[in-house]
């Protein structure tokens, strides 16, 4: 039978059962540490038989480490999930070396907040991911861990306000900002080009994936679309092809380059990441990030009103009408047309 205790106006529910190890949850009212306490009995009795030891040396390394193998074959992962993983595998400075049944709430609070010291929604997607590989291993592997210490990590952290989401950036560029930018462009980078600048603001891809992976192969002069190949999906890592269509200057500017490989844009887009703010601090631009770009082309396209929201979607690449909006930073004298 579940402990069933009061504890400073709350209730504290503890099991303790052979085999499994003992698992304590505190509630603000007897009913839900009762229901808590009959779930996880029920849990312990439909899958004691070959789970992992309490004494078993399996660590959260070795359940990442399995996940990734036999997971990664049939579904890829993205390469944050994958930088992610491995970050949370080490054995120094990760959870690698813990052992699954000593993983507590405390020591992912712990990694969270002292080993990655991340917050908002960078801790989530890392709690979403262990929580996953957890998953993972009770229900296919046979292996035993806590069925709620993912979330009671969680819920601390979101005391803590921790998980609290991000600001939305409303940061949209002035044009004479924007005119100084470009002006810079042309005189400063090989790499974010002036081409590069206006393509941002006309296409609404994302910079620079989007963008530097653009293919002539993949141009339809006629229907004035392209193919953006394994474009961002939260659900499809590969092969969520989508064609596109290109908007103003876009199909001008891609007539005037060079055709020397497979790609429009041969360039190192990573290099965008610091030429940007470099730019900006020589201009004295304050608190303008290069994805503010994209912001500003959803923007004026919303703006525009000439498309409908499916519409808009498929340019923008958004699977869902509210992630649109996050995007959008109207201005009202705008609405005046």
């Amino acid at each position: 039978m579940p402990s069933i205790i009061p504890l400073n106006g709350k209730w504290r529910a503890q099991v303790r059962r052979k085999g499994a190890p003992t698992q304590t949850k505190t509630f603000g009212t007897k009913a839900l540490a009762e229901a808590w306490a009959r779930q996880v009995e029920t849990d312990v009795e439909a899958g004691l038989a070959g789970l992992v030891s309490p004494k078993s040396k399996t660590t959260i390394g070795d359940l990442i480490t399995r996940y990734t193998e036999e997971v990664s074959k049939t579904k890829p992962f993205g390469k944050n999930k994958t930088w992610v993983l491995n970050r949370m595998a080490d054995k120094k400075t990760g959870l690698g070396a813990v052992k699954v049944n000593n993983l507590t709430a405390e020591r992912i609070v712990q990694y969270i907040t002292e080993d990655r010291r991340v917050q908002g929604v960078t801790a989530s997607i890392d709690l979403t991911y262990l929580g996953t590989v957890l998953k993972m291993a009770r229900s296919i592997w046979r292996i035993h861990s806590l069925r709620n210490v993912v979330e009671d990590a969680r819920e601390a952290l979101n005391h803590m306000g921790m998980l609290a989401r991000s600001n939305e950036r409303d940061r949209r560029p002035t044009q004479p900002e924007l005119d100084a930018l470009r002006a810079w462009f042309r005189l400063h980078s090989r790499s974010l080009t002036m081409d590069i600048f206006d393509f941002i603001l006309d296409s609404c891809f994302r910079p620079p994936s989007e963008i530097c992976g653009l293919r002539w192969e993949d141009l339809n002069r006629d229907d004035k679309t392209i193919l953006i190949r394994d474009r961002k999906d939260p659900r499809k890592k590969l092969g969520n092809n989508q064609c596109v269509p290109l908007l103003g200057r876009c199909m001008e500017i891609i007539e005037r380059q060079p055709k020397d490989g497979e790609l429009i844009f041969p360039l190192n887009g990573k290099s965008w990441s610091s030429v940007f703010p470099r730019a900006c601090d020589k201009l004295g631009i304050e608190d303008l990030q290069l994805y503010d770009l994209r912001h500003e082309a959803i923007s004026r396209l919303v703006e525009s009103g000439k498309y409908s929201i499916p519409e808009m979607m498929l340019v923008t690449g958004h699977k869902d009408p509210k992630q649109l909006m996050r995007y959008t930073q109207l201005r009202a004298a705008n609405l005046h047309r």
